[in-house]
């Protein structure tokens, strides 16, 4: 037993050099505390106990060549170089790609193709390339050049960068790329998006890979009905499953604009700022004849005089400000998505087949509260919901207080004027009582929504 600092590091010391010739893999050690007293001394910290800690083992390191660059381009459109080098055997296996997570870092790093690069796995588990070897690079190495078109659709690529001005990450701006369309495809038929349970990964994996029905984009999702006799000849597909599954698409034409501008998979525009959107906006159509500003106008009217009249044009404040969870920096984003040419033949496909562009939301930001709204001691307040409810489920409640005028975010901030905590609520919490804001309990909750909604 390890009694003191020197003793302790020994011990590691003497236990890595053995660990090569153990029969399982090994990446380091634990050290702790035996005595059960001296633990409960010591005591835990929120995620770990003070008495134990792990100590890793460098990483091994072997060096290869760097044959070349290829652009991935994942389900969210990032495009990502990923190295192809000579197979190398790091940690037990064979080693032939690694990411080089984004052409900053590639530049950073000063990574030429043809170098000799030295190779680790982060973790043990997932290759990287570190740094080249400068003394054997080759008079010809070239440098890794991004690329300005998605490799897949030849769409245009978004660079994007954080404050410093480094860029962190490219994308392509297709919403139907073919590299991105399956995991769109599963991401729209979701149940927080446009809710057709009978169209799920392995019903869309078994129509894409084994039948010639063509569903690379969402409007093809509302055209399987037109392939009913293509649909019965798949495996497990007999008629009840194919009605069901037709009427499942069928249903969803009418969700609405909420769940649709949710479930097309647009940076910047998840399910709250989409139901947001469509509370402001009473159809596509309005969306699209916004400009740029409209889509933000708490954060162009906190920017001063000459920032909005530089960035956005603007003399004077927006007069109607509402929420849309847009930023000055994001909703640009979004807008130029909306008005992409592949945005664009998308929303056309989308009206062609029937699915409705209208919202079902929408409330004029111009017109005050409604009596409901007005009589609610939530109307204008930034709600978060926590804990676990006995009474309600949490998109359940989250609806019920956004129609009293509620707006319902993920996370507490200064800018939270009511925490909603129920049972085995933690960290939000804890944060909403060092901030000062308001708390209500269960019981509290129920109180207030009396007289207000049928629920209470």
């Amino acid at each position: 037993v390890a009694r003191n600092e020197d003793q302790i590091l020994d011990a590691i010391a003497r236990f890595a050099a053995e660990a090569p010739t153990l029969p399982y893999a090994v990446d380091g050690m634990v050290v702790r505390v035996d005595s059960f007293a001296h633990q409960r001394s010591l005591g835990r910290r929120s995620k770990s106990p003070r008495w134990c800690v792990a100590y890793k083992f460098p990483a091994e390191r072997k060096t290869t060549r760097l044959l070349d660059v290829e652009h991935q381009v994942g389900k969210t459109g990032k495009v990502t170089p990923r190295a192809i080098m000579d197979p190398v055997t790091i940690a037990g296996t064979v080693v032939r790609h690694a990411s080089l997570h984004n052409y900053s870092l590639a530049a950073e790093r000063d990574l030429r193709i043809g170098d000799t690069v030295v190779v680790e796995k982060a973790g043990e588990i997932i290759p990287q390339v570190i740094e080249p070897v400068l003394a054997e690079r080759p008079a010809d190495a070239a440098p890794i050049a991004p690329p300005d078109a998605c490799p897949v659709c030849e769409s245009i690529v978004e660079p994007e960068f954080d404050d410093s001005g480094r860029e962190t990450a490219r994308r392509c701006v297709n919403p139907e790329c073919p590299a991105q369309i399956r995991e769109k495809l599963i991401h729209f038929c979701g149940r927080r998006q446009m809710d057709i349970d009978t169209l799920g990964e392995k019903t869309i994996d078994q129509i894409r890979n084994e039948s010639e029905i063509p569903l690379d984009s969402f409007a093809d999702i509302f055209r399987l009905k037109d392939h009913r006799d293509a649909l019965l000849t798949l495996d497990r597909m007999g008629e009840k499953k194919v009605d069901n599954l037709v009427a499942g698409v069928d249903e969803a034409k009418s969700r609405g604009l909420a769940r649709l501008l949710a479930g097309l998979g647009i940076r910047h525009v998840g399910e709250s700022t989409a139901k947001s959107l469509a509370r402001v906006f009473p159809d596509l159509g309005a969306l699209l004849a916004a400009p740029a500003w409209a889509l933000a106008p708490r954060g162009v009217n906190a920017l001063s005089s000459p920032k909005r009249k530089d960035l956005f044009g603007l003399d004077e404040p927006i007069e109607h400000e509402y929420e849309t969870n847009l930023g000055v920096h994001t909703a640009p984003i979004v807008h130029a998505f909306l008005h992409s040419p592949q945005a664009q033949h998308m929303f056309d496909d989308l009206r062609a087949v029937g699915v409705s562009l209208e919202s079902a939301d929408y409330a004029d930001p111009s017109i005050k509260a409604t009596a409901a709204e007005t009589d609610s001691p939530l109307a204008g307040k930034t709600v978060v919901i926590t804990g676990t409810l006995d009474s309600f489920k949490r998109d359940e409640l989250k609806n019920i207080l956004e129609s009293l005028g509620a707006t319902v975010t993920g996370s507490v901030s200064s800018k939270t004027d009511l925490l909603i905590a129920g049972e085995k609520a933690g960290s939000k919490l804890k944060r909403a009582r060092e901030l000062g804001v308001e708390t209500w309990n269960e019981a509290s909750l129920l109180n207030e929504l009396k007289g207000l909604v049928d629920h209470a």
